[in-house]
């Protein structure tokens, strides 16, 4: 059976440059408060911060841990883009330089239904505040793959992303391969 519960437990990725460093992610579905949520990060008064993310243009956690890398990297360099680190995470999961296109498209929407919540360095505290703020469903972190891939539109991620036949092709590589080489790469191109 699946577990959509409050209880259920976060991932946490590790970075081995940083090994000081975590990104505490859950998932939740069944959100019913996202234009409260919205307005919080507008307004920059939720707590605590957090990069909130629209599932559906995320092709993989894997993607996003290449995000949130380069946002670690860059703020070690003091070379951040955005205002803070955790909006660092959803700009850099972006193709492209425009932050608020990044912001828009890969950031979580007024009325969306699923959230991905991401915090650095979360204290149990925080995953709790986390939890009471979004009114969803939190997916355990044994389901957090097989859900963030129901969740994804491949329509959006192709739009988003634009890989190519050939370099998605088996022989090449993968649609995977072609949004972590973008997302990697965006900052030189």
């Amino acid at each position: 059976p699946r577990a959509f519960v409050k209880m259920a437990a976060p991932t946490v990725l590790k970075f081995e440059a940083f090994p000081d460093r975590t990104l505490t992610v859950m998932l939740f579905t069944n959100v019913t408060n996202s234009a409260e949520i919205h307005q919080g990060l507008l307004d920059r008064t939720l707590e605590p911060e957090s990069s909130l993310l629209d599932p559906a243009p995320l092709h993989s956690l894997f993607a996003l841990h290449v995000a949130a890398h380069k946002a670690l990297v860059d703020d070690a360099r003091n070379g951040l883009t955005t205002r803070t680190i955790h909006s660092e995470v959803v700009y850099n999961i972006s193709a492209n330089k425009h932050i608020t296109e990044g912001l828009r498209r890969f950031g979580m929407g007024e009325t969306a239904t699923s959230v991905l919540a991401c915090r650095f360095d979360a204290s149990p505290a925080d995953v709790d505040a986390m939890k009471n703020a979004i009114n969803g469903d939190v997916v355990d972190t044994a389901d957090l793959e097989a859900e963030l891939a129901k969740l994804t539109d491949h329509a959006r991620v192709k739009k988003y992303y634009k890989p190519g036949d050939l370099e998605c092709s088996k022989a090449v590589g993968s649609v995977e391969d072609a949004i972590v080489q973008r997302i990697g790469t965006r900052d030189v191109l």
